[in-house]
């Protein structure tokens, strides 16, 4: 089996972490998770985690370039061929687990970047966000990241080439088949404390539009209030989340999205 190492960057992640984490073990060899600050339960919840895997270090600094540095320093400390991003609001079904397995056995030496689809739930689990596809597998020995803007995500959009950074990374990446995803819950309630990372858990330009969702959902969640029918609340529940979703966007860019 093709050797990945995890790493999981958290931070008031109580909710979903524990179903993040567990969703990924069977084929991490080692998963590396980095607290920047949490205030709720988030570093009691994966310390109760049983798994020599597991290792746990605590960061003060959350900005931008901090988090940049602890990045960077992930890889460094990372022994295997690849590594693996897991927020700790995604969460990967079992049988995307299996696939990626095979997959990888397959991949070209002169790929460094795996994309893998990514399903957003918004508002709750009965509605989802237009599927995109994210980096999140990586080469160790060739990538490493750039400091990011305040409110972007640097280990998203800012991998590079670690021995040619002005090198376009898009010629070295591969898609996984469409059956590989992840569900991903940042548009949803993560944490009882919420409130303590203001900007960052507010609602920035989510896709437009919303829709109805009745497939697969996590495997490791207790789901409560799934819809698996139309009903008349659900749809004026779709018809609120998707003028919400507009406001956040401002009008004119989510129509212009729509039509391009």
């Amino acid at each position: 089996m093709t050797e990945i190492t995890v790493h999981c960057m958290v931070r008031n992640e109580e909710r979903f972490v524990r179903q993040a984490i567990l969703s990924i073990l069977p084929l991490a060899q080692r998963v590396l998770v980095y607290d920047t600050g949490s205030t709720d339960a988030t570093l009691s919840i994966v310390s109760s985690l049983q798994s020599d895997k597991i290792e746990i270090v605590r960061k003060n600094g959350s900005s931008p370039r901090e988090l940049s540095e602890y990045r960077n320093e992930m890889i460094e400390r990372t022994t295997t061929e690849w590594f693996m991003l897991v927020d700790g609001d995604e969460i990967y079904p079992a049988h995307s687990v299996r696939r990626i397995v095979d997959e990888m056995r397959a991949v070209a030496p002169t790929v460094h970047r795996v994309d893998i689809q990514r399903r957003d739930f918004v508002g709750s689990f009965n509605f989802i966000l237009p599927v995109r596809r994210f980096g999140r597998i990586f080469r160790t020995s060739q990538i490493r990241i750039r400091p990011g803007h305040p409110i972007r995500r640097p280990w998203i959009d800012l991998p590079y080439l670690r021995d040619d950074p002005s090198a376009p990374l898009t010629q070295f990446v591969m898609d996984f088949p469409e059956d590989i995803f992840f569900f991903h819950c940042h548009y949803l309630v993560r944490s009882s404390r919420d409130a303590d990372l203001a900007e960052f858990r507010r609602w920035r330009k989510p896709p437009f539009p919303a829709r109805l969702y009745f497939g697969p959902r996590p495997d490791t969640l207790e789901l409560k209030g799934i819809a698996h029918r139309m009903t008349p609340k659900l749809i004026w529940t779709w018809i609120w989340l998707n003028t919400r979703i507009l406001w956040a966007r401002g009008f004119n860019s989510a129509w212009k999205s729509t039509r391009a």
